[in-house]
């Protein structure tokens, strides 16, 4: 926000919790996401960061505008809680020289895990040692409960006041994306896992499935086959029974004689009948595992098809590139996927616009 737009609040914004009083806190958006994103990296421990921005006073108002976010490195633990030290404060400065130019430390952020809106000593003792350089607001979060707010020191009381609501908004914030490329937020490895098993779960499905298949047809051809040549086994026992009676009844009379040649021809011909109904049982299975490849082919090339084409979405109230890749994607690292796709030349959208996600 330059000096000639500090005459008057931003349009583009969103109320979180309740406003009262002529005191106001406006968070940019890209600050927002950024901070949530180091809230929850490195499995949620406890972590600091600055927050920074300029005083003005809009309307008779004092409004705090806080445009850039700073990860707290080189800390110590101390008192039960990460410290900056000099060296923090020395590439606090470097940062806003670098990215948030006529903006100064206007506070800090404090990510503690089980935090259950209580101010503890430890934090009240770090405000007092370094009021002095510039630090108004506390804000804390609990990336595990989702809970979040901000605290304002009071001199007098030396302890912090909590404030009920704040306002995000939205403008071109070159500094706060240029510094979120350089320090991006490094994401879990369970997260990324449990991400690519997502993915491939249908896929995994659909396999498991398709084998279960194939596997129960050749299983259901094999044990036919195995009860058939066990009839053809029994028949050819039988048949050489027959041969050996037919033996002892030549030396009897002719009567007998045809009485068998009649059984033979009778077994002969139940022979005949269970090679037709094999071959076409056998015909019926080749059938049956033709159609079952064809489908697969063809849901498969359906479905290259489908994830080949983009998806549609249409930009809401509050939405940001970033936002929308952390959301779809579950990191920023798609944004100039998503430019380049759409032909954006920057990182505004308009809310109602439809964008291609890739």
């Amino acid at each position: 926000m330059t000096n000639d737009e500090a005459n008057s609040l931003p349009n583009n914004v969103k109320q979180i919790g309740s406003i009262s009083g002529n005191d106001r806190i406006y968070l940019e958006d890209y600050a927002g996401t950024y901070l949530e994103q180091y809230a929850s990296s490195q499995n949620g421990s406890e972590k600091i960061a600055l927050l920074v921005g300029r005083n003005l006073t809009i309307n008779n108002d004092n409004v705090l505008f806080i445009s850039g976010v700073i990860q707290g490195k080189y800390t110590i633990q101390k008192n039960g809680m990460p410290e900056l030290t000099e060296k923090s404060w020395q590439y606090a400065e470097k940062q806003i020289e670098m990215y948030f130019k006529d903006c100064a430390v206007v506070g800090w952020a404090y990510v503690q895990p089980g935090f259950e809106d209580y101010i503890s000593e430890k934090l009240c003792s770090f405000q007092k040692q370094c009021i002095a350089k510039g630090l108004q607001v506390l804000y804390i979060t609990d990336p595990a409960e989702k809970i979040s707010g901000f605290y304002r020191w009071n001199n007098n009381e030396e302890n912090f006041e909590a404030i009920n609501g704040y306002i995000i908004y939205y403008e071109k914030n070159e500094g706060m994306h240029e510094y979120m490329l350089e320090n991006k937020i490094k994401e879990d490895k369970p997260s990324e896992e449990s991400r690519d098993e997502a993915t491939d779960a249908g896929a995994r499905a659909r396999a498991v499935t398709s084998a279960k298949k194939k596997k129960k047809g050749r299983h259901y051809s094999q044990a036919d086959q195995t009860r058939t040549i066990n009839l053809l086994g029994s028949l050819s026992f039988v048949m050489l029974l027959v041969c050996f009676i037919m033996g002892v009844g030549l030396v009897q009379n002719d009567e007998r004689i045809n009485s068998l040649e009649l059984q033979l021809a009778s077994l002969e011909n139940e022979f005949e009948n269970t090679k037709e109904v094999f071959a076409a049982y056998t015909a019926a299975q080749e059938t049956t595992a033709q159609t079952t490849i064809e489908t697969t082919t063809e849901e498969t090339t359906l479905q290259k098809k489908a994830e080949a084409e983009p998806v549609r979405y249409t930009v809401k109230t509050g939405d940001t590139l970033i936002k929308i890749s952390n959301t779809k994607y579950g990191s920023s690292a798609r944004v100039d996927d998503i430019k380049e796709l759409n032909d954006l030349k920057s990182d505004k959208i308009i809310v109602g616009k439809t964008l291609l996600l890739p």
